[in-house]
């Protein structure tokens, strides 16, 4: 019994004095909650190449019993300057990495809750959309004024109510936004200057990049609005290959072979 009284003593002491082995400097991420954290049944992952590749592929999961099933790929197009560490559902730390700021052209990088979709079709023609939904008319705008107290978000134009110097319209004279998903980075209280008015929207082409959005073919994008449901908490991650292996091991994340 002396014996294990002296072990129990030596184990409890190698706790008090702060012996824990501590976490490689080497790994870039930040520790994080525990990987049920995320609270999601729905996933979609973004990876690109790198930081500044504008190219990237969309993976979209559903978990069932367990285990993160795949269901569709997607060719997507990011900002044309890469990405960059943005605002999202939890803090990210890469070193060397950049960060995501107003009008840099880069998509944000990290883990994002989806906010409301949106598009020019009416109501009633959009009934099939399992999440929020927001007509754009040719009032609704985005503002991108860090200084506006409605700054990142959707807001009716009233010029004589405003106090906003710059925004967006969210119905174009182009196609870009006849579909698409308001991505919640630096949503709730944002930050000045972080970014603003991120969404999912039909692209130009496989390689031209956007302003910071993710922009994918209509079929492609219309697919993820079918797809996507607000009761099973959808998120999207995004980030370079690289760096996902990483929040996979940490998040329980589907585990992808780039390589198929």
């Amino acid at each position: 019994m002396k014996g294990l009284t002296w072990f129990l003593f030596a184990v409890a002491l190698l706790f008090w004095s702060g012996a824990v082995p501590e976490r490689s400097k080497q790994d870039p991420v930040n520790s994080f909650p525990g990987t049920d954290s995320l609270n999601t049944q729905q996933l979609m992952v973004v990876v690109t190449d790198g930081w500044s590749s504008l190219s990237g592929t969309l993976y979209g999961f559903r978990m069932h019993r367990g285990q993160w099933l795949r269901q569709f790929t997607i060719q997507v197009v990011l900002g044309r300057k890469g990405m960059g560490i943005g605002e999202g559902l939890v803090p990210m730390s890469i070193d060397d990495a950049p960060l995501k700021k107003e009008g840099d052209l880069k998509s944000p990088a990290g883990i994002f809750t989806i906010g409301t979709a949106f598009g020019y079709a009416g109501y009633k023609d959009a009934k099939w959309i399992k999440n929020p939904y927001v007509r754009a008319t040719d009032t609704l705008i985005c503002v991108d004024d860090s200084l506006s107290t409605s700054y990142n978000t959707l807001v009716n134009n009233d010029p004589g109510k405003s106090d906003w110097k710059s925004f967006e319209y969210m119905h174009r004279k182009d196609n870009y936004y006849k579909w698409g998903l308001f991505i919640n980075h630096n949503a709730g209280r944002p930050e000045a200057g972080k970014g603003s008015c991120i969404f999912m929207h039909i692209w130009e082409n496989d390689h031209e990049g956007t302003d910071g959005c993710t922009a994918m073919k209509e079929a492609d994008l219309l697919k993820i609005l079918h797809w996507i449901d607000k009761r099973l908490n959808p998120l999207l991650v995004q980030v370079p290959k690289a760096d996902y292996a990483k929040l996979a091991i940490q998040y329980n994340l589907p585990k992808i072979n780039f390589a198929e």
